[in-house]
């Protein structure tokens, strides 16, 4: 059995670094997302979205509100418009991501004591563009109107410090927590990174059974795997898990580092709770091989069910928010756990008690695509075999 074992866990190596097509998905592909990935987020948070500004008062306090606007990281005011259908026009076109209007008589209401308003028109087709523009339309304002209220306690003989205690007496104070910077790479990344490895996974096996199934279709002499069912499943599973135990040491190890990622868990922590995940990936890839006749139905099937797995793994969108037969197909595929627990681990500083429940339904999930594997291998394969 050991030398079958051996025998087979050698086979399935050289199935993988012999083909030019499965090592470049199980192997160069790990390190190419890894560092192509979050290049388009390298810069974290968006900063300066262009607006253009229709300003109708055309007074002193009116040109300071545009300068505030305009010293503001979150945005750069690039243009003016003469009225609000010409502003719409050009925010239409691509050319402003918002448009801010200020009133005829907004110094004057200010000085008199009057309410004072300002209109902000914000593109909400992008929800990070109309976030960003509108927080940062709201504080400059907010900062103005503060100032002015201040000024006016003074003016009735305050104290400086009594103005702005009275103008805020309860301050928020508000922190994101486990990611301070609110960064988009440091929110998606991580997740991907984890869909990844499962991703390729199941495609690099649906290649080697594919590629096998041609070349017993056209008569060629292969390479027969010792052993029954089970010493065939486990040793892929070996053979795999081993390449893939090196791509997590890579991606937290050094991937992370690279791309200051929080890693608030030991490589050691994070590795123990994805093994049961990378098992789980292997068995459901041998499951779902056999199903694929050519070494192309595996890129076409894995790469199309890739947007569903990030849909529905949770990190994106609460899985409990989710119809329930969404919710059920999502506790089926081992990414959806292993994300979560994988997260909650390296950003959070989870301990690993409190993803217990996740590593125990991927080991759950490991137990019961063993068996669809062996039956598949033990009925599916050989009855193909036999066939041929």
């Amino acid at each position: 059995m050991i030398r079958s074992l051996s025998f087979n866990i050698m086979a399935e190596l050289r199935s993988i670094f012999r083909d030019p097509g499965v090592l470049i998905i199980m192997g160069a592909a790990i390190v190419f997302y890894s560092f192509v990935y979050p290049l388009p987020y390298a810069r974290e948070v968006l900063n300066q979205v262009p607006l253009t500004v229709i300003d109708q008062d055309n007074s002193a306090l009116s040109r300071q509100l545009v300068r505030m606007v305009n010293a503001s990281e979150m945005l750069r005011v690039e243009g003016r418009s003469r009225n609000l259908d010409r502003a719409q026009k050009e925010i239409g076109s691509g050319r402003y991501s918002a448009a801010l209007v200020i009133p005829a008589g907004f110094e004057e209401d200010i000085l008199k004591g009057r309410k004072a308003y300002v209109s902000a028109y914000v593109d909400a087709t992008y929800f990070l563009i109309y976030r960003q523009a509108m927080t940062g339309l709201v504080k400059t304002v907010r900062t103005l109107s503060a100032g002015i209220q201040i000024r006016r306690f003074q003016a009735q003989g305050w104290s400086v410090e009594k103005a702005m205690v009275d103008r805020s007496p309860l301050n928020l104070v508000s922190r994101s927590l486990f990611n301070p910077t609110m960064g988009y790479a440091t929110y998606i990344v991580p997740g991907v990174l984890i869909l990844i490895l499962q991703q390729t996974m199941l495609i690099g096996i649906g290649m080697i059974s594919g590629t096998r199934r041609e070349q017993i279709m056209a008569g060629k002499n292969v390479s027969q795997r010792r052993g029954g069912p089970m010493i065939k499943i486990i040793s892929r599973t070996i053979a795999c898990l081993s390449l893939y135990l090196i791509h997590i040491l890579f991606i937290y190890g050094v991937v992370y580092r690279i791309w200051d990622f929080p890693m608030r868990t030991s490589i050691l922590m994070i590795s123990l709770f994805l093994l049961p995940f990378l098992l789980s990936v292997i068995l459901l890839g041998q499951v779902l091989a056999e199903f694929f006749k050519t070494r192309e139905t595996s890129i076409v099937m894995i790469v199309w069910s890739s947007m569903i797995a990030v849909l529905i793994s949770g990190f994106s969108w609460p899985v409990e928010s989710m119809p329930h037969w969404i919710k059920a197909v999502s506790m089926l595929l081992p990414s959806t756990w292993g994300i979560s627990g994988g997260l909650r681990l390296t950003q959070m500083g989870a301990s690993f008690g409190q993803v217990r429940e996740e590593w125990i339904w991927m080991w759950g999930l490991t137990l019961l695509y063993l068996v669809f594997a062996w039956i598949c291998v033990r009925f599916v394969s050989m009855g193909s075999d036999q066939e041929n």
